[in-house]
C-alpha cells in the first residue's frame, strides 16, 4: 500500500498552486505519510523535509496532524516517526506479526476454552496496543474484541503488560504520549500509583485489571518475548465480565496462562529465528 500511495501522490512534492489551501495541505499530507510507510527504517524530520522537498516547519506542522489523528507516531523522544494505529490497525504485513498469528491462534483457543472467556493477543503500536488476532468466549455474555481495535499502552492490563517489562524512559515516553484518564471508579490516574503497579505486576509475570477501563469487565495479561527485544512483542489477554471473571478466578488461572505465553516465547526466542 506504501508504493501505491508514493505513486498516486508523488506529484504533491510540488503541488499546483492553483489549487486550494486545502487540496495543497491534503496532498503534501499524503506525500509525507507516503514516504514514512515506504521508509526502510522510521525516518527523521530532517529526512523526511529532503525527501518531500517541504520545509521543516511545514513538515513539523503536518507530523503533528498526522500523530494526533492516529496516521503517523513519534518513537520515544521524538527522534523518528512511523505508522501510527490508525493505519497499523487495518495494515497487517509484518512478517513478525503474520508469524505471532499464526503461532498464538491456537493457543488462543487453547486459553479460551480452559478460562471459558475470551482471548486475545496484542502488539505494540506506539503509543498504543492493537489487537491482531483473538479467540471470543463461547458464552453470550462475553468480553467483545475484534480484529484491529487499540487502545493506549497506558490503560488496561494489556497495556501494562508491555509497560510492566520496559524501560523507565519508554514508560515515561508513554505516559507524556497517553496520559492516565479515569475511565471507572477503579482506573489508576495517579502517576505513583502507576508506577507502583509496574513494578508489582513485573514481578508477579501478569497483570490484572478489576473494572479498571469498564466497570463490569476484568482482565488477566502476560506478556511474550523474542530473543532480538527487551519490551514484549505482544501479549496475551484473557477477558470477561466481573460477575464470572473474578479476581480469585483470574489469579488461579494466571499459572497457566503464563504457562502458555512461555511456550510462545520459547517459540520466539528459539535458534530456528536466529
Amino acid at each position: 500500500m506504501a508504493r501505491t500511495l508514493k505513486t498516486e501522490f508523488h506529484q504533491a512534492k510540488q503541488p499546483d498552486e492553483r489549487d486550494g489551501g486545502v487540496t495543497r495541505t491534503l496532498s503534501r499530507g499524503l506525500a509525507l505519510l507516503s514516504e514514512i510507510l515506504d521508509a526502510d527504517t522510521p525516518p527523521t524530520l530532517t529526512e523526511l523535509a529532503l525527501q518531500t522537498g517541504l520545509s521543516k516547519a511545514t513538515v513539523s506542522r503536518l507530523l503533528a496532524t498526522l500523530v494526533e489523528a492516529g496516521f503517523a507516531a513519534q518513537t520515544p523522544g521524538g527522534q523518528t516517526y512511523s505508522a501510527g494505529p490508525s493505519i497499523a490497525r487495518w495494515l497487517r504485513t509484518s512478517p513478525l506479526e503474520a508469524l505471532l498469528t499464526q503461532q498464538a491462534t491456537p493457543v488462543l483457543s487453547q486459553l479460551r476454552d480452559l478460562s471459558g472467556e475470551t482471548s486475545v493477543l496484542c502488539v505494540p503500536v506506539w503509543p498504543d496496543r492493537v489487537c491482531i488476532a483473538r479467540s471470543l468466549s463461547e458464552s453470550p455474555i462475553r468480553a467483545q474484541k475484534t480484529i484491529g481495535e487499540n487502545g493506549p499502552l497506558t490503560r488496561g492490563c494489556s497495556g501494562r503488560a508491555f509497560l510492566a517489562f520496559a524501560t523507565e524512559r519508554y514508560v515515561d515516553a508513554a505516559l507524556q504520549a497517553r496520559p492516565l484518564v479515569r475511565m471507572t471508579d477503579t482506573s489508576i490516574v495517579d502517576v505513583d500509583r502507576f508506577l507502583a503497579r509496574l513494578r508489582t505486576e513485573r514481578e508477579l509475570g501478569y497483570t490484572m485489571s478489576t473494572g479498571g477501563t469498564y466497570p463490569d469487565m476484568n482482565g488477566i495479561a502476560v506478556p511474550i518475548f523474542a530473543a532480538s527485544s527487551t519490551l514484549p512483542i505482544a501479549v496475551i489477554n484473557v477477558s470477561g465480565p466481573s460477575a464470572r471473571w473474578t479476581k480469585p478466578a483470574m489469579e488461579r488461572f494466571a499459572p497457566t496462562l503464563k504457562e502458555h505465553a512461555a511456550q510462545l516465547t520459547a517459540y520466539f526466542t528459539s535458534e530456528r529465528l536466529s
